[in-house]
């Protein structure tokens, strides 16, 4: 990730690109940190979802195949 700022500014048709203050760095970093935390907690409440349908389907009775046909397997990273 670069720590340029790209500002462009109309009244004279021209983009000003500079490097962050430390502050807009660390404020950017936490932005950074919140965002993956909430992806991996999506991740989790994902997965949770996945095995309560698979354990749903497995107490009607359905076969593994049965259920991969309904249900596909989650998409791991």
């Amino acid at each position: 990730m670069t720590n340029l700022i790209g500002i462009y500014d109309h009244s004279i048709n021209k983009e000003i690109v500079r490097e962050m203050t430390a502050e807009e760095k660390a404020n950017r970093d936490a932005e950074v940190a919140v965002f993956v935390a909430q992806q991996e907690q999506l991740k989790a409440e994902a997965k949770t979802l996945y095995e309560t349908k698979v354990s749903a389907y497995q107490k009607l009775g359905l076969t593994e195949a049965e259920i991969e046909a309904l249900l596909p397997a989650p998409i791991e990273e």
